[in-house]
């Protein structure tokens, strides 16, 4: 992760004005010294969105996700803290410092990365404009015989490579790009001192980040040409372990609620064209926690959805530890057995998509299990036994382990005990397991007081006469010692947690009273620090009746300390 100075990032903040960043995602409206608006985050009919433009914070007082610029960009592109701040700089047309990403990685400037990025976009467009000539008509053939229309075609952008001439490398050069570019960006490869281009006679598809920008392609050959899919090599822009195809129309249709995990390209395209929304695939590879990671930026749940032949359920199993690990809500399709995805929707169309068994993590792995054995002899059923044991020691739920055993008794005719034993568990340990309780709706407890303070120190109205020792909230103190130094409210929000941001949001938009003179400041802090005393004496008060009914030593000097201040309550 880069790491950019609190300069640099100050920088960023001031060249992108929250209420013009945001308003190009939300349209907002003017209301006070605020804007509103549908918010993004979640379904809503009436605006609860807020858009602060004097602190340059934004606040949902419907699903209470908040922030600043930054935390607005990484939770709407689902980006990382560094890749919000690029991805700012680049709309602001700011160059950021290199920066030391302890990477023995090839470097290189933001300016050459983006002259990558462009020679790709142009070569995507040579691609594709060649499809539609003599030259492409194998490749335009083979996407027809694939069942794709000239729509499916322009939508995903595909094309078609040459067949021996450099006229990719020609058609770069006249548009300005040096062949040491096109190295760079992996379109020209080298060997023994010459060059040759990487794609040759293959239908291609364009590789797209999230932001829109191509990083790279897949090559499918024609005929019998080795090898059948090929792709671009890493380079400075483009990792395979660490980009998904298609994630750039995933990224937009997030109202899914989940992605669906394909293995190859044209499993994606022909999806797509069912009506299948946020189908995504890895590029050459395995999946690698990498993509999991990413995938989970975009949706909490993943259906897997692959091939339904021995080779594709093996890699099923792989994925799914995978994406467990990364705590992704993981399913698998149940493609008859032979079919893939593509062949599937063919046949069956959306309809028979949807209507696929999706099975959970668990439940696959125990039909995974009986591959390769016969249950019906006894042998066979004591070796399935045994596997499903092993994967029910991972579960880490009483409740699904309870629920899984009944099942797993009734199927293989063991006995609990037996079961229970076979996993390693002993009788005591599973039923002393605590069943989970039902979660309780997640209730914020907003301190309207303290969040009037922080806003009228963080408008510079009242630094003389708050302290951070005012403060009951140890966040909301750091808070205030942070504006009390010179830093600004936005970038202390930057630097804290998830859950202490939605607390502090919450408290600062507790109440929504507008102060902006010196007079009306002072009044309101001062009674705002006097409800914080009378609180403390109120705890005070509390606390010492209940040390007082235990009886304890200090009893006498306990009721002097009460006396005295219920004496100043009278008072």
């Amino acid at each position: 992760m880069p790491f950019y100075s609190d300069a640099v990032l100050e920088e960023v903040r001031s060249r992108s004005p929250i209420e013009e960043v945001i308003s190009e995602y939300v349209a907002l409206k003017p209301k006070g010294g605020r804007f509103l608006g549908l918010c993004p985050f979640h379904n809503e009919k009436t605006p609860s969105f807020s858009v602060d433009v004097n602190e340059q914070l934004y606040y949902c007082f419907g699903c209470h996700k908040g922030g600043s610029v930054f935390t607005f960009i990484m939770e709407q592109e689902r980006l990382e803290f560094g890749e919000a701040v690029r991805f700012l700089a680049e709309r602001a047309h700011y160059t950021l410092p290199e920066t030391d990403t302890r990477s023995f990685a090839p470097r290189a400037t933001e300016e050459e990365k983006e002259r990558l990025y462009e020679a790709n976009r142009e070569a995507a467009r040579f691609f594709h404009s060649l499809l539609w000539t003599d030259e492409g008509a194998q490749q335009l053939s083979y996407l027809y015989k694939r069942g794709l229309n000239d729509s499916d075609i322009r939508r995903n952008g595909l094309g078609a490579s040459p067949k021996s001439s450099m006229a990719l490398t020609k058609h770069l050069k006249e548009l300005g790009y040096e062949e040491s570019e096109l190295l760079k960006a992996g379109l020209l490869g080298e060997r023994d001192g010459r060059t040759y281009e990487m794609f040759r006679d293959r239908v291609m598809f364009p590789i797209i980040d999230a932001r829109g920008r191509v990083l790279g392609f897949g090559g499918r050959a024609m005929g019998d040409a080795q090898p059948k899919y090929l792709n671009t090599a890493d380079t400075v822009i483009f990792n395979k372990r660490n980009g998904l195809y298609a994630i750039n129309t995933a990224k937009n249709e997030r109202d899914a609620g989940r992605l669906v995990l394909v293995e190859g390209y044209m499993d994606v395209v022909s999806l797509r064209k069912y009506g299948v929304k946020a189908v995504v695939a890895t590029l050459g590879t395995a999946l690698t926690n990498e993509q999991a990671k990413l995938m989970k930026r975009y949706a909490g749940e993943v259906w897997i959805s692959y091939d339904g032949d021995s080779a594709g359920q093996h890699a099923a199993l792989r994925a799914l530890d995978i994406l467990d690990g990364a705590g992704l809500n993981t399913k698998v399709l149940d493609y008859p057995k032979g079919m893939d995805p593509d062949d599937f929707i063919k046949a069956n169309g959306l309809e028979g998509f949807n209507a696929l068994k999706k099975l959970d993590g668990v439940s696959y792995r125990l039909t995974r299990a009986k591959d390769g054995i016969d249950i019906s002899t006894l042998d066979g059923m004591t070796e399935y036994t045994r596997r499903a044991c092993e994967i029910l020691r991972n579960i880490k739920s009483p409740v699904e382990l309870e629920n899984r055993l009944r099942a797993l008794e009734n199927e293989t005719g063991y006995s609990r005990e037996v079961l229970v034993k076979q996993i390693g568990y002993s009788r005591e340990t599973v039923s002393t397991l605590r069943t989970p309780r039902r979660r309780e709706e997640h209730r914020i407890q907003a301190d309207p007081v303290e969040g009037m303070l922080i806003r009228l120190l963080a408008d510079g109205l009242i630094r003389d006469i708050i302290q951070p020792e005012d403060f009951d909230s140890e966040l909301n103190a750091r808070c205030a010692r942070h504006i009390m130094s010179g830093g600004k409210l936005s970038a202390f929000i930057e630097t804290i947690t998830d859950e202490e941001r939605t607390r502090l949001l919450a408290d600062i938009n507790a109440d929504p009273a507008e102060i902006h003179d010196y007079e009306s400041a002072m009044k309101t802090a001062m009674d705002c620090r006097e409800k914080i005393h009378e609180r403390r004496k109120r705890r005070r008060i509390d606390e010492i009746r209940h040390q007082i009914s235990l009886n304890p030593e200090n009893r006498d000097e306990l009721l002097q300390e009460l006396i005295r201040l219920q004496e100043r309550d009278a008072n």
